[in-house]
């Protein structure tokens, strides 16, 4: 299985989706990891955090909470499988999957259904997917994230959920249609597919061609040293350095020795 974090780590970096595939299968031609930092530990706990002050203010409000727990995946699944149909409010940690991915949700919301609304699997209800992050603003990969959750649940309950919701480290809940956003998850589902459907451990992608590399910074900026990528030079471009590239420059030392003084598409400041 994949997870829906795999798939936002691929949006935003196809290098580190790579190298996490490499892991999980070839631990043996693994470069060394970047170490944790105590940011990133202390980022882990707020979370952690944050999810037990939302959990504590749904019991506040008078919601029944259950919370999933189990020492197997399966088991986890069957539980999970069984609060949906007996309608339980708020479900924690909920285990879901379908096909190719499976992941926990933070939260699964229950929503009752209107008198003139169909029916869902479950009954006259439904849940949607709520889920916690420290961030004060939503990003993309958060939406594709929930899209992702949302149809393992249409899987299950016969319903597509209306709404997505991330709950935001500064209090707010942000609520999203998830008709807006779906069929661009889909597109980026079946890009994710393609691409490790093809995974070769022998073809590495350019980090060059990433936002970020994930836990793989170090061994990602030696490449890019030993290559003596132009990727290097402060503040440049992807677009910069496929002109570049058109006009023969591919290194820092082809770059510096260049005599052109401009170079087509790039504009001088």
């Amino acid at each position: 299985f994949y997870s829906p974090s795999d798939l936002t780590n691929y949006m935003e970096s196809p290098f580190a989706s790579w190298m996490d595939r490499l892991a999980q299968e070839y631990p043996e031609r693994l470069p060394q990891p970047d170490s944790s930092d105590d940011l990133m530990v202390m980022l882990q706990k707020k979370g952690y955090e944050h999810e037990d002050k939302l959990e504590a203010h749904l019991i506040a409000e008078g919601k029944i909470l259950v919370k999933i727990e189990g020492i197997t995946k399966e088991e986890r699944y069957t539980k999970t499988l069984k609060a949906m149909k007996q309608g339980a409010e708020v479900i924690v940690q909920a285990r879901l999957k379908l096909e190719h991915f499976a992941g926990y949700a933070d939260f699964l919301v229950k929503v009752i259904h209107e008198p003139d609304q169909p029916p869902s699997k479950l009954g006259n209800w439904h849940y949607e997917v709520w889920d916690t992050k420290l961030a004060s603003h939503v990003k993309p990969t958060f939406i594709i994230q929930l899209c992702c959750y949302a149809q393992m649940l249409e899987n299950i309950q016969g319903i597509l959920p209306q709404n997505i919701t991330v709950a935001l480290g500064n209090g707010k809940n942000e609520i999203f249609k998830t008709h807006d956003f779906y069929y661009y998850y889909l597109s980026v589902k079946r890009a994710f597919l393609n691409e490790h459907s093809r995974f070769n451990p022998e073809q590495k992608p350019d980090p060059a061609d990433s936002k970020s590399w994930g836990n793989w910074s170090n061994h990602a900026e030696q490449i890019l040293l030993d290559k003596d990528h132009l990727f290097q030079v402060a503040g440049i471009t992807k677009a910069q350095v496929k002109k570049l590239n058109q006009v023969g420059v591919y290194t820092m030392k082809e770059l510096a020795e260049l005599t052109l003084l401009l170079v087509p598409g790039i504009h001088s400041t």
